[in-house]
Parts: structure tokens; C-alpha cells; sequence
């Protein structure tokens, strides 16, 4: 474990273009410094990489899957203001270990939450963060107090009719090249598909950082992290009937159009659930509008609590 501390003045002054600050309630702002513990965790098989910030009720930011724990950069440094934020590089990401033998990324996150002594978390999950998201809090109810999937993967998902069917044949289609990059290793040329595929309304500077994660990442596209992935069982897609869990589901509506009637279809099978449709957003909602997507995970926090306070 290693603790860092950085001038606030210097985070906001980064961010400020990429957050509406007046979201958290803080005071002297210049006075204060973020405090970041960075480690590993041990889990079984091997060890991942955590950043933890903040003081108050825990929220862990999970990454999308052809990126790493950067991707919550803005997130990370707003929301620890006024909660303890974990983030962390999924297995086979980042600075995490590549795995080598058969895994459960939903035990990991536990291995993780285990290592940092957290009872309860909100858990946030963009895409195959998603999937992992939601794989917990069918495995571990009692240990998440708010679930949260942006444009989420689903294990064991189906489909909901011939539309979203065709569309996502049409997406893959669309992919089809991606696999000779892949095999040809012309890495630039696969992490340009997958960045127009999935961050389609970024800013310029955005779609570069992006494009810097995914290329830190290619190696995810020669050695498949998710070969040795073991699902939850029954799988989740059969179990969202009985999450209790107050659940909010963000999509972008310039997301893949298969994506967002798959996230329409995931609404209607979590009981309670709410789903709020962000204007100019695509795929990784929380970089192409993070005030948009701060303020709608905030007020869903905040109002959540207020009712379970009442």
C-alpha cells in the first residue's frame, strides 16, 4: 500500500473543463488535498491494482472492457469529496495481473472489498463493468447499497426480439475486421475500431486518451482475458427478477443502437428500476458527458438515501 497526497487546486483546475464542481458541497476548496492509497490486492490467482480516495459511504467505479481504471480519472477525483471512491483494473487490464487460471471477475471485486475491510458499496459499472456489477449483487445482495450500470454487459443475456437480434448481427458485421487486425497484430488500426464503435461523440482530447487506454490495452485482443472467466450460476440474465437493490441503468443515445435496446430490456426485468437516456452521450457515458452523467448518479444517490433516511 502507498499513500499519495495531490493539491486539490491542481485536480480542479485540471478537471474543471470536464466537471461541474458545484455538484459536491465542499468548502475552501484550495485548502484541500486528495489523499490516494494505491496497492494490490491479493485474490485468488493472482493480485489487482486499487486506487482508494475519500472519507464517507464507499463507491467503486468499474471499467469498461477494452479500457482501465483511467477511464474514471474525472469520477474519481469529484466524487471523493464526499465519498470513500475505490477503482480498480479489472483482471487481465491495467496493472493488474493477466489471469492463468479459471476466474470469477465478481470474486474479485469481493477479494478486493474483502482486502480494503468494506462491509457495503454503491457499485458503478460502464459496460463490462456493467456485467461485473451486476454479477455481484446477485451473488453478494447484502453488500451493495445501490447498483448502478451504464451501457452494461449481462451474463447469460438474451436478447429481446428480432430487432435487437438483427442489430447486433449488423454490429458484428461491422466488427468483422477488427478480428484481422487482431490475428495481423495491427494494434492502431483495432483500437480505432473499437474507439468508433464505442466512444463515437467523444472531444478530440477524449478520443485521444481513450485511445492511449485501449492501446495500453491491446493486449486483451491477442490474449482474451475472459477465456478462463467463470460466470455466476444461474446467470444473472435468469436472476434480475429478484434484485431489490435500488437500480439505476444509464445509456448515451448516441450509444450502439443494439446497446441501448438491451438496456431497455434489462429495465423491464429489474424490478424498481430506473433508466435515464443521456442526450449526446455514446458508449462511455462518463467521459463524452460527465457533468450530464455526475449530476444523474448523484441526485440518484442522494435521493435514494433521503428516502431510506425517511
Amino acid at each position: 500500500m502507498a499513500l499519495t497526497s495531490v493539491p486539490w487546486v491542481e485536480v480542479r483546475e485540471t478537471c474543471t473543463k470536464f466537471a461541474d464542481f458545484s455538484l459536491i458541497d465542499t468548502v475552501a476548496f484550495d485548502a484541500l488535498w486528495i489523499v490516494v492509497e494505491t496497492g494490490y490486492a491479493e485474490v485468488d490467482g493472482g493480485r489487482l491494482y486499487y486506487e482508494t480516495s475519500g472519507k464517507g459511504p464507499v463507491l467503486v467505479l468499474i471499467h469498461a472492457g477494452f479500457l482501465d481504471s483511467r477511464m474514471w480519472d474525472t469520477q474519481f477525483e469529484l466524487f471523493s469529496e464526499n465519498y470513500r471512491v475505490i477503482r480498480y483494473d479489472v483482471r487481465g487490464f491495467g496493472r493488474s495481473d493477466i489471469a492463468r487460471t479459471k476466474f470469477s471477475d465478481f470474486k474479485d471485486l469481493r477479494g478486493i472489498l474483502d482486502h480494503l475491510r468494506v462491509k457495503t458499496a454503491s457499485l458503478i459499472g460502464v459496460s463490462n463493468g456493467g456485467r461485473i456489477a451486476s454479477d455481484f449483487a446477485v451473488e453478494y445482495p447484502s453488500m451493495v447499497d445501490h447498483l448502478v450500470l451504464v451501457s452494461p454487459g449481462m451474463s447469460g443475456y438474451k436478447s429481446s426480439g428480432p430487432e435487437e437480434e438483427k442489430l447486433w448481427e449488423e454490429f458484428d458485421k461491422q466488427m468483422k475486421p477488427q478480428e484481422d487486425a487482431d490475428r495481423e497484430g495491427r494494434a492502431a488500426d483495432a483500437v480505432e475500431m473499437d474507439v468508433n464503435a464505442w466512444a463515437s461523440a467523444q472531444t478530440p482530447a477524449d478520443r485521444e486518451r481513450i485511445t492511449k487506454i485501449a492501446m495500453d490495452n491491446f493486449h486483451v485482443h491477442v490474449d482474451n482475458p475472459w477465456k478462463l472467466q467463470v460466470p455466476p450460476e444461474p446467470r444473472t440474465w435468469q436472476r434480475l427478477s429478484q434484485i431489490r437493490i435500488p437500480t439505476l441503468l444509464i445509456i448515451g443515445d448516441r450509444d450502439v443502437p443494439a446497446q441501448i435496446l438491451m438496456v431497455d430490456n434489462i429495465h423491464t426485468h429489474i424490478p424498481g428500476s430506473k433508466k435515464v437516456l443521456i442526450q449526446g452521450a455514446d458508449h462511455i457515458v462518463n467521459m463524452s458527458k460527465p457533468n450530464e452523467f455526475n449530476r444523474t448518479l448523484l441526485e440518484f444517490l442522494k435521493q435514494q438515501t433521503q428516502e431510506i433516511q425517511a
